[in-house]
């Protein structure tokens, strides 16, 4: 049953949902537009692309009672975190390497050069290299890294690792950084589902799945 839902192609600018551009939005979808572009994340230049509302955003407007909370937990994340930038991305980007999120890693490795986060600190997390990630690193983000590759790969992250975390940043923070793994994983998990596209001229990190 498809519910009279074209599902044969992908839409042209959101990947597999239908497109929702300002035209189309309901009262119920209104304030989800209005909350990303009228916060900080509408700074973004992508951030509309072809009329459509980029990232998971698109996604999150087909059922706008979720989005509108998922989007402020997001801001809150980003925007009032409790973590220094750079520590802040090393944990998204950790996150969108795990799941090979195209979108995901190519935003934030854009964010986090813009807060002061060098290229060889990407390039080792986008490769997954441990050691690398590690060389290069703050204290405080290497106990990030380690607690995030541990809850991404086997969802249990060892009492040590959490206590060097804690004894780092604190234990509020140190909460902060499992949200911030969480609610990345749901961001990398939207865009993967719904393959939303990487803008034109930007090269996939990854093979095509």
């Amino acid at each position: 049953m498809t519910l009279g839902i074209d599902m044969t192609s992908d839409s042209s600018g959101a990947g597999r949902l239908r497109d929702v551009r300002a035209s189309d939005l309901t009262p119920e979808q209104q304030p989800l537009w209005d909350a990303v572009i009228a916060g900080p994340r509408g700074a973004a230049p992508w951030m509309i692309t072809n009329g459509v509302l980029a990232g998971p955003f698109n996604a999150w407007l087909q059922v706008p009672d979720l989005g509108v909370p998922l989007a402020a937990t997001g801001e809150r994340l980003r925007f009032g975190s409790l973590l220094d930038p750079i520590t802040r991305e090393l944990v998204i980007l950790t996150v969108g390497a795990h799941w090979n999120s195209e979108f995901e890693f190519w935003a934030h490795s854009g964010i986090g050069r813009s807060e002061g986060m060098s290229d060889v600190l990407i390039e080792a997390i986008a490769t997954q290299d441990a050691a690398g990630v590690h060389r290069v690193a703050s204290p405080a983000g290497r106990a990030a890294y380690a607690v995030t590759r541990s809850l991404l790969t086997n969802g249990h992250p060892s009492i040590e690792l959490v206590n060097g975390l804690r004894a780092e940043i604190g234990d509020a923070a140190a909460v902060e950084v499992v949200a911030l793994a969480g609610y990345y994983t749901t961001v990398s998990f939207t865009l993967n589902a719904f393959r939303v596209p990487l803008p034109d001229g930007v090269t996939r990190r990854w093979p095509d799945r």
